[in-house]
């Protein structure tokens, strides 16, 4: 019985020491050739290359190479590149260039022209393509589309060059009065649902004709009536224009502290308020707008 026993422990032996043997042969084999395969590819540096599973066979610079600040620089720090082209910048914004030309009044080639002009002997500012200046500085906007509305005011009080005609009373729908607020309010930084809702309680949510015919989405008024503006688009510009710099800017960004000036009553003390039957209608309003798209760009504008 134990004899038997002693046979069948060295019969396992044996088996383990075959298995042992085999994995080692099969190991050594597969190692040989994967270096041979290296040593054949001459695309392949053995010393540059880190096997890195499904990256086998990748160029990797030594590590020791490598200093920790270059890692950095080169990865996460890069240096803002600027083209010295001026052409390069008419060419990525040509929508908003010609966009802006036509609701303007100027031809593009002269806008082109005068872009040109202007960049002669002067650093290139990315969000300011039409080189205005304050005090002797180039101004840097809060983004490109930004810049070139501030070229074109600067364009109409500094230029002789006469305005093409394009005055037009707006007939069109209310969707394309919503995207122009959506577009302009990403420009300034205004808040959309309170632009639109404000816009939308004065002007009958933008379906108002007497105020579309005369462009004016937003009540503004002068000692002649209800104010005309060229275009829709210069209209609304303006509407949004009028929030940012009159009120956002002087710290009147929600509605209660704007209606007490856009649209202002007295309470029972005399006190000056905002209108509570415009605030309703702003608030009403906003139930509407605050799920908006708001992510409206040029392209989305030219293209409607």
């Amino acid at each position: 019985m134990k004899q038997g026993k002693a046979s069948k422990n060295k019969a396992l032996k044996h088996v383990l020491c075959c298995v042992i043997i085999l994995v080692i042969f099969v190991v050594t084999i597969t190692l040989t050739v994967d270096a041979k395969v290296i040593e054949t590819d001459e695309s392949v540096n053995v010393e540059d290359t880190v096997p890195l599973r499904e990256q086998l066979g990748k160029k990797y610079r030594k590590l020791e190479n490598y200093k920790k600040e270059e890692v950095e620089v080169l990865e996460f720090n890069k240096p803002r590149i600027i083209e010295k082209d001026i052409n390069y910048y008419i060419n990525l914004n040509i929508n908003a260039l010609t966009f802006y030309s036509k609701i303007f009044g100027y031809s593009l080639d002269y806008v082109k022209s005068d872009l040109i002009k202007r960049s002669e002997d002067l650093d290139i500012e990315p969000t300011n393509i039409g080189s205005i200046k304050d005090n002797g500085e180039l101004v840097k906007y809060d983004n490109v589309d930004y810049g070139i509305i501030e070229y074109f005011y600067n364009l109409i009080s500094t230029s002789n060059e006469k305005r093409l005609n394009y005055k037009k009373e707006y007939t069109g729908s209310s969707d394309y009065v919503e995207k122009l607020i959506m577009y302009y309010t990403n420009i300034y930084n205004v808040d959309t649902t309170l632009a639109l809702s404000i816009g939308a309680a004065e002007s009958g949510y933008y379906k108002v004709s007497y105020m579309l015919k005369r462009n004016n989405v937003y009540g503004g008024m002068s000692s002649h009536g209800l104010i005309r503006h060229e275009n829709i688009e210069l209209g609304v510009l303006k509407y949004i224009r009028l929030l940012k710099f009159n009120y956002i800017n002087k710290g009147l960004n929600d509605v209660y502290s704007i209606g007490r000036v856009y649209c202002p009553t007295y309470d029972e003390y005399g006190n000056i308020v905002a209108s509570s039957h415009w605030i309703n209608l702003v608030n009403t309003a906003k139930n509407k707008y605050k799920n908006y798209t708001q992510n409206i760009t040029i392209d989305d504008i030219v293209n409607y």
